[in-house]
């Protein structure tokens, strides 16, 4: 009896994470380094990560397309099957987990408000994609790095179903957080860029809001993150979210998302008030 229960132990803990996480199969397993770290992931490009729960994710690494580009470079991107040259100034003076608040400066009251709009409730990501109006109308419409939210992006929205693919924390404190509208990477999915904002300061409207979304956040993802590049799950994670609307016009023509998860345009929810994993 005693060797039965051993031997259902061991299946468990190679088999599955014992908690919920998810299920990692021999095959899987096999060669792989467990790490209770994502500060590591880089090096070891792909490995079993176990959180502070002891559930255990099968992840790895993509860097992040950004970090390659110079600042003030003018830089070739593809969107929609075009060809567009932008010039996009990138800050990159911050450093990450410097804190929790929001350290950066473009559109900065936009980032950290909460839109005043009634909730619209899409049952998928992808008809709230279908509702956004067209990129380069946005990208016209959006004068200067002070500029407060424009009629279109004036909108509160909540996604019922969608799938986590990465994440990545960002020099101003947010985490850009890739989404998907398959639970599992084909030609048809189409991906979309939520963010994790860094917080308001504490007499702010919107700060309560905001605290409880990057807690919420911190349930499965990893707060003490600091280095740079995308962290993905293998099994994307189901979740819902609500959120302000936000086109970020210094992301247009792809400048976001991972090499292989890259959103199509530069819409966002963006702040996130609401993230829960189903």
């Amino acid at each position: 009896m005693r060797y039965y229960l051993f031997f259902i132990l061991s299946v468990c803990l190679i088999a599955t994470s014992c908690n919920s996480g998810h299920k990692i199969s021999r095959r899987q397993a096999a060669g792989l380094d467990t790490i209770t770290s994502l500060n590591s992931l880089e090096v070891k490009g792909k490995a079993i990560y176990k959180n502070n729960k002891n559930e255990h994710f099968l992840m790895y690494y993509e860097p992040d397309p950004r970090d390659s580009i110079p600042d003030n470079d003018t830089t070739e991107l593809s969107r929609g099957g075009g060809n567009h040259t932008a010039r996009f100034n990138l800050i990159t003076a911050n450093e990450r987990c410097e804190s929790d608040n929001f350290d950066g400066s473009n559109r900065k009251a936009a980032k950290i408000s909460i839109s005043p709009a009634d909730m619209e409730s899409f049952s998928t990501l992808r008809s709230l994609i279908n509702s956004l109006e067209d990129a380069d109308i946005m990208a016209a419409s959006i004068q200067g790095s002070n500029s407060l939210r424009i009629p279109e992006e004036d909108r509160n929205v909540w996604v019922k179903k969608a799938y986590l693919y990465c994440y990545s924390r960002q020099t101003d404190e947010d985490f850009h957080v890739i989404i998907g509208t398959t639970k599992k990477q084909t030609a048809s999915t189409k991906f979309f860029n939520v963010e994790i904002s860094g917080l308001p300061p504490a007499d702010a409207i919107s700060f309560d809001l905001l605290h409880a979304a990057r807690d919420s956040f911190f349930e499965e993802a990893t707060e003490n993150l600091c280095s740079s590049g995308y962290y993905c799950y293998t099994t994307p994670l189901k979740i819902e979210v609500k959120g302000s609307l936000f086109y970020d016009k210094q992301h247009h023509n792809g400048l976001h998302g991972t090499g292989t998860k890259r959103p199509a345009d530069a819409w966002e929810i963006h702040p996130v008030t609401f993230l829960r994993y189903k």
